[in-house]
């Protein structure tokens, strides 16, 4: 059976995780396992979230950032904000995070479009990154996880890291929807 732990077992770093993971879910973000059962009340402000999720130590965590963005495109307007609270590193990450979510919501369009209606997130650094303007998005997504390797030095895979969430988030959303169905 499953004992999620009481907030004095987790240390300051794993109870400000489990708080976003809580908003998170608010916002209909529910593919990322909780020790915890807090609830959140509220959201915080977009900018001041899209940085805390960036900020995060967790890698999932930090990622789901691609997750916000597809499931509240309006989000976008705060990237700016959020990137103003950011370290040069951090902001880096934002801005591969965000052209990997403008590109997945391209190439996954038809199966988002079941879930979430919004904008369009706009390419703001494509340019800024190389990204063959003319490539399509699955071609341009190679490309970024490509620039990611590079700019971070690291050997992640990271077309499939963002495949994988996109995919856990349709996923989750589907199984949601087939439960509503019972």
């Amino acid at each position: 059976m499953w004992n999620p732990a009481s907030e004095t077992e987790l240390s300051r770093e794993e109870r400000k995780e489990e708080q976003i993971v809580a908003e998170l879910e608010l916002l209909g973000i529910r593919y990322l396992s909780r020790r915890t059962t807090e609830q959140a009340e509220r959201v915080r402000a977009a900018d001041i979230l899209l940085a805390d999720l960036v900020q995060q130590p967790s890698a999932r965590v930090r990622a789901s950032v691609i997750a916000v963005l597809l499931t509240h495109p309006e989000y976008a307007q705060a990237i700016p904000a959020a990137l103003r609270r950011l370290r040069p590193t951090e902001q880096r990450t934002l801005r591969l995070f965000y052209t990997a979510a403008s590109l997945l919501q391209q190439e996954y369009a038809a199966r988002l479009r079941l879930f979430v209606s919004g904008p369009r997130l706009p390419d703001w650094f494509g340019a800024d990154l190389d990204l063959p303007s003319a490539a399509s998005p699955r071609e341009q997504l190679a490309a970024l996880g490509q620039r990611h390797r590079q700019q971070t030095r690291s050997v992640v895979k990271w077309v499939g890291t963002y495949e994988s969430i996109v995919r856990r988030l349709l996923r989750s959303w589907e199984t949601e929807q087939d439960r509503a169905w019972l």
